[in-house]
């Protein structure tokens, strides 16, 4: 998913989650800038919760974040594109099937890729639904990632934790901002920055920004109601998790202001 998904989805299942409960929720996409593997971030939520509540307890809500993410514990990634309900694959993969070609053609990458690139359309198609239901989640991102409130002081653990990386963890989330689509968010805006991202992991210099942002588009029209039922599934199923296992605490986030 995208980032103001994941921003949705940490406001949904964590009561007053703070800034580092959403910078946690971010975090685990950062691959795209740090040099960490993607199994890193995706699959250590649980882990960095433990290894936080012994070493710097008032990181956990970073940690918890983390976990509503990722994909192992199973968290939104999981769901969305590792394995949902029937399906072969999770939902976001599913929903882009009939796409697959498409995509390839418009981010000039071979028909193989469609299906990976096409999941990601639709994740942009979710992510503008959700900018449209809440026109507030864009500045707030954008303003956590700009002042990045307590992740100075949780650097440190984070690097300890994850061990080496390409760059200093606690830098990697503001290094994603150019290549996010937050305020004004519109299926232009998104395909523009998607863009950045083909480029960087593909070396395609330029992928068909128009019919990217017409596909995004018609994506959005055709997931709905789906993408809404879905969304309320998971988040129910992910905050469940987080009870049980006793990870859903809101306040402890010392950056928090009420």
């Amino acid at each position: 998913m995208f980032p103001l998904t994941h921003a949705y989805a940490i406001d949904r299942l964590v009561v007053e989650a703070g800034p580092l409960h959403l910078l946690g929720a971010i975090f685990p996409d950062a691959v795209l800038v740090n040099g960490l593997g993607w199994e890193q971030t995706h699959q250590a939520g649980a882990a960095l919760h433990a290894y936080l509540a012994e070493h710097y307890p008032a990181g956990r809500p970073f940690a918890v974040g983390v976990i509503s993410h990722g994909v192992s514990p199973k968290g939104l990634d999981y769901y969305g594109d590792q394995h949902y309900g029937p399906f072969e694959r999770g939902y976001c993969f599913e929903e882009a099937r009939p796409y697959a070609a498409r995509v390839a053609a418009i981010c000039r990458l071979p028909a193989s890729m469609g299906l990976w690139k096409g999941h990601n359309f639709v994740e942009m198609a979710l992510e503008w639904l959700l900018a449209q239901r809440d026109p507030t989640l864009g500045r707030r991102v954008r303003q956590v990632l700009q002042e990045p409130a307590g992740l100075e002081e949780l650097a440190p653990h984070l690097e300890a934790f994850f061990g080496p990386a390409g760059s200093p963890l606690g830098k990697s989330l503001p290094a994603m901002l150019p290549f996010l689509a937050l305020e004004p968010l519109t299926p232009q805006a998104l395909a523009e920055r998607y863009q950045r991202q083909v480029y960087l992991k593909h070396g395609v210099e330029t992928i068909d920004v128009t019919a990217a942002a017409a596909l995004i588009e018609e994506i959005a029209a055709a997931i709905q109601p789906r993408c809404w039922a879905f969304l309320e599934d998971v988040l129910g199923r992910i905050g469940a998790m987080l009870q049980q296992e006793g990870w859903a605490a809101g306040p402890q986030d010392p950056t928090h202001t009420p």
